[in-house]
C-alpha cells in the first residue's frame, strides 16, 4: 500500500532519460534513496533542488536501497530563497553539508522538525548572513555533539577537544575574541538568529570553528564541501 512521505532533498542524479534518484531525509525513516520517474521531462517544474521539502507517495520498504515515488509536491514554496542569489548560496552551501552529516540509517523526528522549521524561517525572514552559523551550532546537539556554553570572563578559550570553555590556552584551543564570538553563536536560539550581527571576518573564524569543531567530533571534511569557495566568494 502506498503511504505519503515528507522529506528534504540532499541530492540527485540521473537514472534514465526522465527519471531520477534522489537522496531524502525523510521525516519517519531518516535518509533514502528514491527513483522519481518523469520528472526531467520539458517544461516539467523541477522542484530537487537545495532546501525544499517534498511530499510524494512510495510503496516503501525498508529493506530496500531505493524505492520507487510519484505525485510529488512541495510543501511550501520557496520563492525568497530560489530569487536571492545571497539565500540560494546558503542553501546550496549547507544542503551540501547536510549531504554529508547525515547517513544512511540515521533516524530523528526532532532534527528533521528542527531543520524543516529552521529553513522555512529562512525562507519568511529578510536576509542575515549569520544564519548558517546559528543553525550548524544548534546542528550540534541533534548530532550528540553539543558542547558546553559555560563561556565568562574567567572560562575565556574555546576548548574543540574538550567541547567547552576553559580558563587556559593549550592545544584545539580558540583564541579568546573569537571563543567570544562563537559562545554568542551557541548561545542564540534559530528562531533569533536575526539578532546576530557579524562582519564578514568575524564570519568566517566562527565557521572555521564549527567545521574544526565537527572535524574532531564527527570526522567531517570541510574540504569535500565543493561550495564552499563559492560561498565564500560571494559573501566577501
Amino acid at each position: 500500500m502506498k503511504e505519503k512521505i515528507e522529506g528534504l532533498f540532499l541530492s540527485s542524479h540521473p537514472y534514465t532519460d526522465n527519471s531520477i534518484i534522489v537522496q531524502l531525509f525523510t521525516h519517519k525513516y531518516g535518509r533514502k534513496s528514491f527513483i522519481f520517474k518523469g520528472v526531467r521531462r520539458k517544461n516539467s517544474p523541477y522542484i530537487f533542488q537545495p532546501f525544499h521539502f517534498i511530499e510524494f507517495f512510495s510503496n516503501f520498504k525498508i529493506e530496500k536501497s531505493i524505492n520507487s515515488a510519484s505525485q510529488h509536491a512541495l510543501v511550501f514554496p520557496c520563492h525568497q530563497t530560489t530569487n536571492d542569489i545571497r539565500k540560494t548560496s546558503v542553501a546550496i552551501f549547507l544542503t551540501e553539508i547536510l549531504n554529508r552529516l547525515l547517513k544512511e540509517g540515521d533516524s530523528s523526528v526532532s532534527m528533521y522538525l528542527f531543520i524543516k522549521n529552521s529553513f522555512l524561517l529562512f525562507e519568511i525572514q529578510p536576509f542575515n548572513p549569520c544564519f548558517h552559523l546559528v543553525f550548524l551550532a544548534q546542528l550540534f546537539s541533534f548530532l550528540g555533539i553539543d558542547p558546553k556554553n559555560n563561556w565568562s570572563e574567567i572560562n575565556k578559550f574555546f576548548s574543540i577537544k574538550h567541547a567547552c570553555f576553559t580558563n587556559e590556552k593549550e592545544d584545539y584551543t580558540i583564541e579568546k575574541d573569537a571563543s567570544k564570538a562563537f559562545s554568542l553563536v551557541l548561545g542564540t536560539n534559530i528562531d533569533k538568529f536575526e539578532t546576530l550581527h557579524f562582519n564578514k571576518t568575524n564570519r568566517a573564524v566562527i565557521l572555521e570553528i564549527v567545521f574544526d569543531y565537527l572535524a574532531y567530533h564527527f570526522n567531517f571534511n570541510a574540504k569535500q564541501i565543493s561550495s564552499h569557495k563559492v560561498f565564500k566568494t560571494i559573501f566577501s
